[in-house]
């Protein structure tokens, strides 16, 4: 059996990750789960979150906006709405775009408009968290 998979983090502007790791950590929508070689074939749909990547006695942390992996016995392949790594995060920028989302959450004028602050708020915050993480 094969000690490794073949890890692509994919989006729709570009490859942020492709290499050989041992475990993955991926968010999915009823929570987090881990992956390892061998693991059972899955399609499953992503959540905003954090992928934990395991490379040997490395550990790397990416920021998602959710999307869709297809796990294989030796490999994942994660598509993703948007995926950056913790060491490429702009803090002071997601800290801002948390402020503006908290902002139009208490002015809360359209129904949309809460909808969407919700969802750039989760993301500003998942950005933040990881980002702390390097």
């Amino acid at each position: 059996m094969k000690d490794r998979l073949k890890l692509e983090i994919l989006t729709p502007e570009k490859t942020v990750y492709s290499d050989e790791v041992s475990a993955v950590r991926l968010p999915g929508v009823n929570g987090y789960f881990g992956v390892q070689p061998g693991h059972t074939l899955l399609l499953a749909a992503l959540d905003i979150g954090e992928i934990k990547v395991q490379t040997g006695s490395e550990t790397q942390f990416f920021a998602t906006s959710g999307g869709m992996a297809e796990i294989l016995p030796h490999s994942i392949s994660v598509l993703a709405q948007a995926a950056e790594p913790a060491a490429a995060i702009d803090v002071k920028r997601a800290q801002q775009a948390k402020e503006r989302a908290e902002k139009r959450l208490q002015e809360g004028k359209q129904a949309w408009d809460v909808m969407r602050a919700k969802a750039a708020l989760l993301r500003a915050i998942n950005r933040i968290r990881v980002a702390s993480k390097v």
